[in-house]
């Protein structure tokens, strides 16, 4: 009796451990997904970095202009570029 019983539990003991190792391997395989995922949006936003960069520099350029029609269009144009930027990571 003592012996069947214990056979009873190692048997639930044997398909606890089995669902176990499945939801690991679950798990493992969702965790690679994000891992690739937070790769490529590292990727996108150094990207978009690199762009902002350039446009800075051409704004900083642009900026020691005195004319203020100029200066004005420069700061719309930036707010367009910071609005995309932000639309572009969030999509």
């Amino acid at each position: 009796q003592i012996i069947r019983d214990q056979d009873n539990t190692l048997g639930v003991l044997s398909k606890s451990a089995q669902t176990l190792g499945e939801t690991a391997k679950k798990i493992n395989t969702e965790l690679q997904d994000q891992e690739k995922m937070l790769k490529e949006l590292d990727d996108d936003i150094d990207k978009e970095t690199e762009k902002l960069n350039f446009v800075m520099k051409r704004m900083g350029r642009l900026l020691k202009t005195s004319d203020n029609k100029q200066l004005c269009l420069i700061i719309g144009l930036f707010v367009l570029a910071v609005v995309l930027v932000f639309l572009v990571i969030n999509t």
